[in-house]
């Protein structure tokens, strides 16, 4: 029994899709696409008429790159969300991401300093001396 999606083709001739391992891609994007879950490596290799093991080789290498998730379990496949993907690909460029403050850097520089010093108030400022009055401890 055929375990493709109606509307599955692979793209066996395209310059683009000459490897194995990126046919094994564009076919887990078009039958999560459609589906909404992950294919077993049985699927893949029936849909695409390769053996199971160079399915599982595929997988490995496309889940070592990012460009899957591999979760255990039979159908443990996803594709990565593009935030992730976003942050993979400007890491492989020599990007520092820091996720927790949103902020990416050219790798070499030196990171955004922290400021640890009480505020001062500016020329032409009143320093609000009641305020400081408040914060200390009686």
């Amino acid at each position: 029994m055929d375990q493709r999606p109606a509307d599955f083709q692979p793209s066996r001739l395209s310059a683009t899709m000459a490897s194995q391992r990126l046919l094994v891609l564009d076919f887990v994007r078009a039958y999560i696409a459609r589906w909404g879950g992950s294919p077993s490596l049985g699927e893949i290799g029936n849909a695409l008429q390769i053996d199971r093991k160079k399915v599982q080789r595929a997988i490995r290498s496309l889940a070592a790159d990012g460009m899957v998730r591999r979760t255990p379990g039979p159908r443990g496949l996803s594709m990565p969300d593009s935030e992730a993907e976003a942050i993979r690909q400007l890491q492989a460029l020599g990007w520092v991401v820091d996720t927790d403050c949103a902020f990416a850097t050219k790798a070499g520089l030196l990171p955004r300093a922290a400021l640890d010093y009480p505020h001062t108030p500016r020329e032409g400022q009143v320093h609000d001396q009641s305020a400081d009055a408040r914060t200390q401890e009686p």
